[in-house]
């Protein structure tokens, strides 16, 4: 039989294989991550009809080749393009995912491991992360109780179960960061420039922290020439805290309401004033056919409403010169609407209405007078009897400041024989004094003097200031006593005079601060907040100063929202206060020769003695590529090249069916020969 023959078989059986492997690869064209193969040929055995012969000297002739017949071509390999990544298919699902590079999810039956790229992930109903197709399950690593990744362990089901709800966390870091500048005109204030930032207690409830940064100040001694001029006041030992209301009027027209003007009638409103007070206190008069004109009830210092009856009032009085055009004379009732303001008087002899009451704090008259035993008598005064001494000292003192301009400041204090009290003042219960000394005249015992007294100078330190806490309020701008930590809670902060970089809090080699928050827990359970300084610095900025606060950490109860995958493979479930938890992180397996895994159908891989066995890693800290969620890998079979290898496998086939038509004709000529 002719070599010929056979050689043409091997090649048909050979481009069919070829084939196969084409048909293979078009039918996966749309199978997620499948990889295509590529088939290489080889030619087989050949038969040597003449060795090959040397050169020979000695008779002067030279070699030759060989001469071998081939017998026909197979199949040399067929290998998967495994390294060919395919393209990306955005599905917009959390858990399909897309594997960069070479690596492999690895999953389990649970009796067996396989290797896949398909990464089209379904959760089961006990939240394991497994293959949408075979239900085989994810696996990775686990955490520990802190929630940290157990690498290195052995690998088990990525489960995605977490619970719905996060517990609060009470804040113990903060850092403060900014630039300071010494130009600013709110550090000049007497709290300094305010920073604000909210912390959490352990029950989740927010609080606001509020600081003052200063210039930190040295202070020298000096001495100023103090011009004194004092004057001596007898009070009276009553005084009578009196309704001064002003009174408006209106009245309804149309649906509307319109204020009455009273300069129409000046003297028809002066005497309904009086007439209203007068009833008010009971002091209206007692004629015949007298009448009462209000309805309603006016309570002492209160702004309030009555109504007035004008026809009843005009009853009352009969000779009032009336303006023709007021609108007094258009109306039937009037609505009387008071302001509320109180004054104290010296006696209870002024009639109603009283202008000419001094407007004095409550707070400020109970300095001097009480009220404790007070009366209100039926004119509506109310008597305040006084506390203690019946003498004041009023003192102005007149200096000339460190900037050249006269100062003058008030001081007040009781006299009673040879003692005399300060009374410790603000600025605004100071000029309130004043005010209330006016129901007394001076009892013309003024003398004027001048001192000396010692005074302290405060020189601004270069690059040194101090942070203190200035108060915390809670959720509902209630004010939390911490009265017992903020004489701990003033810190010195220092800059380098040059730059102006950030130095150090308190002492070299600190960069924060603590505030012992922890011992106010009568008001929420709170822990011990450490606030860095380390991002500020002591440089210009146009005059403004930037620094802000920011809690580092501390949360309230959070709301699960969802779990999802990292570029890393760790699973996280992210919560709605911020707070992040690890559930676990998806492993990947890499191979010495990837392209000798075996095939075991849906999408899955398994070793061989050719791949190796699997290096399980963390596909990010390897260095080896990455996991993207939300995306598939498409297959990677291009069918421009499958089509050019079918025509080419097809010509192929073609031609070697040839070679047996051409042999069998060759076989049928030397079979002719016998006839």
């Amino acid at each position: 039989m002719m070599r010929s023959l056979y050689s043409g078989v091997s090649g048909l059986r050979t481009h069919q294989t070829r084939m196969d492997v084409i048909g293979n690869n078009i039918a996966n064209v749309n199978t997620t991550a499948f990889k295509a193969k590529q088939m290489n040929f080889s030619d087989m055995l050949y038969q040597t009809t003449q060795a090959a012969t040397g050169a020979n000297a000695a008779n002067g002739t030279g070699g030759t080749n060989p001469r071998q017949i081939g017998l026909g071509v197979k199949a040399a390999a067929i290998n998967t393009t495994i390294t060919q990544e395919g393209a990306n298919q955005s599905t917009g699902n959390p858990f399909d995912l897309k594997i960069s590079g070479e690596a492999f999810f690895v999953v389990s039956d649970g009796t067996s491991t396989y290797y896949t790229r398909d990464g089209s992930f379904d959760v089961d109903d006990a939240g394991n992360l497994c293959m949408a197709s075979t239900g085989y399950i994810v696996q990775g690593w686990g955490v520990d109780a802190e929630g940290n990744i157990v690498k290195g362990g052995t690998i088990g089901p990525i489960n995605t179960k977490a619970s719905n709800e996060f517990n609060a966390d009470a804040t113990k870091n903060a850092q403060i960061a900014g630039i300071i500048d010494r130009d600013d005109s709110d550090l000049q204030t007497k709290d300094g420039k305010i920073v604000n930032f909210d912390v959490y207690d352990s029950a989740g409830y927010p609080y606001n922290l509020k600081f003052g940064i200063l210039p930190a100040t040295s202070i020298s001694n000096s001495t100023r020439e103090v011009t004194n001029t004092e004057s001596i006041y007898h009070m009276p030992p009553n005084i009578y805290k009196v309704d001064t209301s002003k009174m408006s009027f209106s009245y309804p027209v149309n649906g509307e309401t319109k204020d009455l003007a009273t300069i129409d009638s000046p003297e028809a409103t002066e005497k309904l004033i009086k007439d209203i007070w007068a009833e008010i206190n009971n002091t209206k008069s007692t004629a015949a056919g007298y009448q009462d004109i209000i309805t309603g009830t006016h309570t002492f210092g209160k702004d309030d409403e009555i109504t007035v009856d004008l026809s009843k009032f005009f009853a009352n009085n009969p000779d009032l010169n009336i303006d023709p055009a007021s609108d007094l004379l258009n109306i039937k009732t009037l609505t009387v609407k008071f302001s509320g303001e109180t004054g104290y008087v010296p006696n209870n002899t002024v009639p109603y209405p009283i202008s000419d009451a001094t407007k004095v704090d409550d707070e400020v008259a109970a300095l001097l007078y009480n009220d404790t035993n007070s009366t209100t008598q039926n004119n509506g005064f109310v008597s305040c009897g006084l506390a203690g001494a019946v003498t004041v000292a009023a003192t102005s003192q007149t200096y000339v400041d460190d900037n050249g301009d006269t100062v003058t400041k008030w001081k007040f204090e009781t006299v009673d024989g040879t003692t005399r009290n300060t009374l410790q003042l603000t600025e605004a219960q100071s000029d309130a004094m004043r005010r209330l000394l006016q129901l007394k005249a001076s009892d013309g015992k003024t003398q004027q003097y001048t001192t000396t007294e010692t005074m302290q100078d405060k020189t601004a330190i270069p690059g040194q200031y101090t942070i203190k806490l200035l108060g915390m309020t809670d959720s509902n701008k209630v004010a939390v006593d911490v009265s017992s930590i903020l004489d701990d809670s003033v810190f010195t902060v220092q800059y380098d005079t040059g730059n102006g970089e950030f130095q150090y809090v308190d002492s070299m080699g600190n960069s924060s601060f603590t505030i012992n928050l922890s011992t106010i827990n009568d008001r929420g359970n709170f822990e011990n907040l450490t606030v860095d300084m380390s991002g500020t610095k002591n440089v210009s900025n146009d005059h403004k100063s930037t620094v802000e606060g920011k809690r580092l950490d501390g949360s309230k109860v959070g709301k699960l929202l969802g779990v999802s995958v990292g570029t890393d493979g760790i699973v996280t479930a992210s919560y709605s206060n911020g707070h992040i938890t690890r559930l676990g992180q998806i492993c990947v397996a890499k191979f010495a020769n990837a392209m000798g895994l075996e095939n075991s159908g849906d999408n899955l891989y398994q070793t061989t003695a050719s791949s190796g066995d699997a290096s399980l890693v963390d596909i990010k800290a390897e260095g080896i590529g990455s996991i993207t969620s939300g995306i598939l890998e498409m297959s990677n079979v291009d069918l421009s090249q499958q089509f050019t290898d079918m025509i080419t496998t097809q010509r192929g086939f073609q031609a070697n069916s040839r070679t047996i038509t051409v042999s069998d004709t060759l076989l049928e000529e030397l079979i002719n020969l016998k006839r």
